[in-house]
C-alpha cells in the first residue's frame, strides 16, 4: 500500500499556525478533499526543488520582525527599552526573569510557534527528497538543503528549550510528537548537518539564499561545540575538523573594513557563509530597525528617519560602555562605532519657520512619548537601513521597511570558533595568533597596536574569558550571544551582572537557562504532559 501523510497533532498544529487557524481542533474539523500518494507527488526532482525554495522563505520568515529578535532579549548584550518594559505587560519577564516569564508568556509562545511549522515543512521535504528517483546528485543536494534548515531550527529550539520533539516523517509512530531525550535530539541535529555537508555544493550560480557546504561544515562544528555535555556528544576535536574544512575551502575571507559588513549595497560578501536575503519592499523586509531604533527620534523626526524606532531591543550599558566605564569596548576598537549609534542629530526642516533644513538634536524633556532616558542612550546600529530614510531618494521613507540582508554565519565566527577549539585542545598560542592576526587586527584598521595584542603565553582559562569578550565585540546583536552564554555556562552569572533589568529585579535563577514550554503546547498536544514542563515553571 502506498504511504500517505498522517494528520498528526504537531503537524496539524504547524498547519494551523501557518493558516492562522485559532486552534488544532479547528484545523482537525476540516476534512481533506483528497490526497495524492506521496510516491507520485514527489517522484520528480523539480517538484522537490520547489519545496526547498519555499523552505528558505519559511526559514527567513522565522527571523523576520520581532520573532527574529525576541531571543536577543534577556542577554548581557541587549535588553528591551524602558518604555517597552513598563508598557508591554509580560514582555518584561524576558529581561527581568521574574514571574512574568512563565508558560503563558505570549513572547515565548511566539518564538516556539513561529519555528515549528518550518521544522515540519523541512521534515516533509527531507522525506520527499529521499523518495525521488530522478537525478540522484540533485536529490542529494535537496536533501542536504532541507537537512540544513531542519538542523538550524532544531539547534536553536533545543538550545532554548532542551528536550524537544523530533519530527521525522519516517518515524512518526515510533517517536510520537512529544519531547525526546537530549542525546537523541542532538544526534539528529548532528546528523542533519552531516547530511548537509555530504550533499551541498560549495557554491551556486546566482542563488545566494541557498545553503552551501561551507555553511553546513560551520554549523556542524557549532553543533559539536554546543551539544550539552551530558549527551556525550560535545567534541572540540571534531568541531575543529569542521572549521578546518571551511578554512581549507579558500572561498571565504575577512573583509578589510568591518563597516563593509553592514552596508546595504554590499550583500553576500566574501565573509558571509549563509545570508538571509531581505530588501525594503514588502513583504521582503525584516523591519528590525522599527524595533531597534530610537523612540525619541521617531517622536522628533518621524518614521522617515532611518535610525528612529521603538526601543524594543537596545544595548545593555555593558554593551555600549568602554572598559574604563565598566563596559566591553577597548580604546581604539573601530567595531564600537560601527555596531552602535551614539549620536542622534538629524537633518530636518521640521523645526524651522522658513522650512530650511538644519541639524537637530532631540530633546528628551520635550519628547511626547515617555521621557525615559534610554531613548537617547546608544542604540544598535547594525540593522539601520539608509534606504528607508527621507533623504535617501529610494522613496520608502519609513524605517519599518528596513531590510538589509543578514549574515547568519560569518567567516569571522568560524575563525573565532576555530580558535576556541584550539584552546580547548591545548593549542592556546596558535589560537591567540589567529585572533590577533585576523580578528583584532581588522578591529584596529589592519595594524594591531602592541598593547592590544593578546599574549601568546596566556593560559587556557584566561583565553576562555577573553574569547567570550572577543565574540561579544565582533558578533554583538547578531543572534549568537544567548547560545554562547548557554554553551559555556556563563548565562546566569553574566546576565545577572550586565543586563539592567535582570540586575534590578534580582530574580534570575538557574532554571531560567531554558524557556518554559508554552502551556498551549502542553494543553493541545496529547504527546506532552504537565510533567514535560521545564523545571522551575511547573505550578
Amino acid at each position: 500500500m502506498k504511504k500517505r501523510f498522517r494528520y498528526t497533532a504537531l503537524y496539524a498544529l504547524a498547519l494551523a499556525f501557518a493558516m492562522n487557524i485559532s486552534s488544532c481542533s479547528d484545523f482537525l474539523q476540516v476534512e481533506p478533499t483528497g490526497s495524492v500518494p506521496e510516491e507520485e507527488a514527489y517522484a520528480h526532482v523539480n517538484v522537490v526543488e520547489k519545496l526547498v525554495i519555499g523552505l528558505y522563505k519559511d526559514y527567513r520568515g522565522c527571523k523576520s520582525g520581532r520573532n527574529g529578535l525576541m531571543t536577543n532579549l534577556g542577554n548581557d548584550e541587549s535588553q528591551q527599552g524602558n518604555f517597552q518594559l513598563i508598557s508591554s505587560g509580560d514582555q518584561a519577564g524576558m529581561d527581568k526573569y521574574n514571574g512574568q516569564l512563565n508558560p503563558t508568556s505570549q513572547q515565548v509562545a511566539a518564538v516556539w510557534n513561529n519555528r515549528w511549522p518550518a521544522v515540519v515543512t523541512a521534515a516533509k521535504v527531507i522525506y520527499a527528497a529521499s523518495m525521488t528517483t530522478e537525478d540522484p546528485e540533485k536529490a542529494a543536494q535537496l536533501l542536504g538543503e532541507a537537512s540544513f534548515i531542519r538542523g538550524m531550527l532544531m539547534y536553536e529550539l533545543s538550545m532554548y528549550w532542551g528536550e524537544i520533539p523530533i519530527i521525522d516523517m519516517n518515524r512518526t509512530e515510533e517517536l510520537g510528537l512529544g519531547p525526546q531525550p537530549l542525546k537523541d535530539v542532538w544526534t539528529y541535529i548532528i546528523n542533519d548537518f552531516t547530511a548537509a555537508t555530504e550533499g551541498l555544493p560549495e557554491s551556486y550560480d546566482n542563488q545566494p539564499q541557498r545553503a552551501t557546504a561551507g555553511a553546513a561544515w560551520a554549523m556542524l562544528g557549532k553543533a559539536y561545540m554546543s551539544a550539552p555535555e551530558e549527551t556525550g556528544l560535545r567534541d572540540f576535536a571534531k568541531a575543529d575538523e569542521c572549521f578546518k574544512e571551511v578554512i581549507g575551502m579558500n572561498r571565504y575571507e575577512i573583509l578589510d573594513n568591518f563597516a563593509d559588513l553592514f552596508r546595504y549595497d554590499n550583500p553576500n560578501s566574501k565573509e558571509s557563509l549563509f545570508e538571509l536575503q531581505f530588501d525594503p519592499k514588502w513583504p521582503n523586509q525584516n523591519s528590525w530597525e522599527f524595533d531597534c531604533g530610537s523612540r525619541a527620534c521617531d517622536s522628533w523626526f518621524g518614521q522617515g528617519c532611518y535610525f528612529s524606532g521603538y526601543d524594543f531591543l537596545v544595548p545593555t550599558p555593558f554593551a555600549y560602555q568602554t572598559e574604563e566605564e565598566g563596559g566591553i569596548w577597548e580604546d581604539g576598537d573601530l567595531r564600537k562605532d560601527e555596531s552602535l549609534r551614539y549620536e542622534f542629530d538629524y537633518l530636518t526642516d521640521k523645526y524651522t519657520e522658513d522650512g530650511s533644513f538644519e541639524m537637530v538634536t532631540p530633546d528628551l524633556s520635550k519628547t511626547q512619548w515617555t521621557g525615559t532616558t534610554d531613548e537617547l542612550e546608544p542604540h544598535i546600529k547594525k540593522f539601520e537601513d539608509y534606504r528607508t530614510d527621507n533623504h535617501s531618494g529610494f522613496g520608502f521613507n519609513n524605517m519599518w521597511n528596513s531590510g538589509k540582508n543578514f549574515s547568519v554565519i560569518r567567516y569571522a565566527d568560524v575563525l573565532l570558533s576555530h580558535a576556541e577549539c584550539l584552546n580547548e585542545l591545548g593549542q592556546t598560542s596558535e589560537a591567540v595568533n589567529i585572533v590577533n592576526n585576523q580578528i583584532r587586527s581588522r578591529a584596529w584598521g589592519g595594524e594591531l597596536p602592541a598593547d592590544k595584542k593578546w599574549n601568546t603565553g596566556m593560559g587556557k582559562e584566561e583565553f576562555r574569558d577573553k574569547i567570550m569578550d572577543e565574540r561579544f565585540r565582533e558578533l554583538c546583536f547578531e543572534g549568537w550571544r544567548r547560545i554562547d552564554l548557554l554553551r559555556t555556562d556563563k548565562f546566569i552569572k553574566l546576565v545577572k551582572e550586565r543586563n539592567r533589568w535582570a540586575k534590578e529585579s534580582g530574580t534570575i535563577q538557574d532554571f531560567h537557562k531554558r524557556y518554559p514550554i508554552p502551556d498551549t503546547e502542553i494543553k493541545t498536544n496529547d504527546a506532552f504532559s504537565t510533567d514535560d514542563q521545564n523545571p522551575g515553571y511547573s505550578k
